[in-house]
């Protein structure tokens, strides 16, 4: 709760160095419109910057005639670890890499083996193991930019549901703002200038839009879990987890000796096997082989430390997102119970009642001065005779 509350006073802190602008949605609703749109416009700039810097490192041997042919292609194909490895630590060189890299199998027995020999005839009993790809360094910065347009979709949707609030907050904060003027506007009895049909639907689209920012958190959060093969969802507690190891566990290099692999690791691993085919053919010989290598994708280290960041981010807006539509529907019930219990004002529609609570909360003397108006227009005092 005390880091909501400071990330609320940040976004406090962004309302009050902007005094210029007259902004209609509360807090709740800039959380995920300005702060977190900022946060994943700065992080979908970085890791794009990086993409066209990005390279795949493998390990070759001298005598290898693809020279620079493999980083390139890996970079395309992708690489892979091996999903039963992720829990075998002690048979591990790197996380989902068997210390062997002969071995590609696992037999009945749960030990690892080779499903071919060096004839490349199939071994009885071992099963292949599972490969889980990553290729998401290809089009993360742009599934960043995506999410961001989702962030500020619910706020569209708002100003043209609510541009009513937008000119009422400009008249409250004019220098000498007029009752009169308000209260012919935004109280008007002919309903002139907006039905009451009209008036349900700006209530209605403040709701859905509070409803859209939770959608947008859970989009967020839960589309970058399925992409990162369902281990983003706890990977923030799973870090804080692993922060609390010591030093010389937490970064030990010998996968034996450590209780669990770094959850950075499991999310994007930045070592992996690739395997590229090659073919060569000249006008006497035909060359073809598979060659699989030990490849690095050290982009996948800013990863894991960018998406720390997004995942408290993406967190704590869902939790401020869900805050926001609870308080707004609880809002607009308890004002509507707060002015039905005013025989006077019953017949006000529920806007206007959103009016009231808007001045009231900005000018007392203002609100004072509005409710003796609209007072006198619904209960006009009898005509003297």
């Amino acid at each position: 709760m005390g880091y909501l509350m400071m990330v609320m006073s940040g976004v406090s802190g962004l309302r009050k160095s902007d005094d210029s602008k007259v902004r209609s949605d509360d807090l709740f609703d800039q959380f995920s419109r300005r702060l977190m749109l900022k946060i994943l416009i700065l992080a979908s700039t970085v890791l794009g910057v990086k993409y066209f810097d990005t390279s795949i490192n493998c390990i070759t041997p001298n005598t290898n005639g693809a020279g620079g042919f493999i980083g390139p292609a890996c970079w395309i194909q992708g690489f892979f670890v091996f999903e039963p490895l992720r829990s075998k630590l002690d048979e591990s060189g790197y996380y989902g890499i068997p210390s062997n890299i002969d071995y590609d199998g696992i037999n009945s027995l749960g030990e690892l083996c080779s499903t071919v020999n060096r004839a490349l005839d199939s071994m009885d009993g071992c099963t292949p193991m599972t490969k889980l790809y990553y290729l998401q360094y290809q089009y993360f910065p742009f599934y960043l930019a995506a999410l961001a347009l989702i962030y500020y979709m619910p706020y569209l949707i708002f100003k043209m549901g609510n541009s009513d609030l937008d000119s009422l907050n400009l008249e409250i904060a004019a220098e000498v703002p007029s009752a009169e003027k308000i209260a012919a506007t935004y109280f008007d009895p002919d309903y002139a200038i907006n039905s009451k049909c009209r008036m349900k639907m700006m209530v209605a689209s403040s709701v859905i839009t509070k409803a859209l920012y939770l959608v947008a958190n859970l989009i967020a959060l839960l589309g970058t879990n399925f992409i990162l093969n369902g281990n983003f969802l706890h990977y923030g507690t799973d870090y804080v987890s692993w922060l609390s190891l010591p030093n010389d566990v937490s970064h030990e290099h010998n996968l034996d000796l450590r209780a669990r692999p770094k959850p950075g690791n499991i999310l994007l691993p930045p070592v992996g096997f690739c395997d590229i085919h090659e073919a060569t053919r000249d006008v006497r010989n035909t060359h073809i082989n598979t060659h699989r290598f030990i490849c690095e994708i050290s982009i996948h280290v800013l990863y894991q430390y960018v998406l720390v960041v997004l995942w408290f981010c993406f967190v704590v807006g869902v939790v401020v997102s869900a805050i926001g539509l609870i308080k707004t529907a609880g809002g607009y019930g308890y004002s509507l119970a707060l002015f039905v219990g005013k025989t006077s004002l019953r017949q006000l529609t529920l806007r206007e009642i959103e009016y009231f609570e808007i001045i009231r909360n900005k000018n007392k003397d203002l609100y004072n001065k509005v409710l003796q108006l609209v007072r006198a227009r619904l209960h006009p005092s009898p005509k003297k005779v």
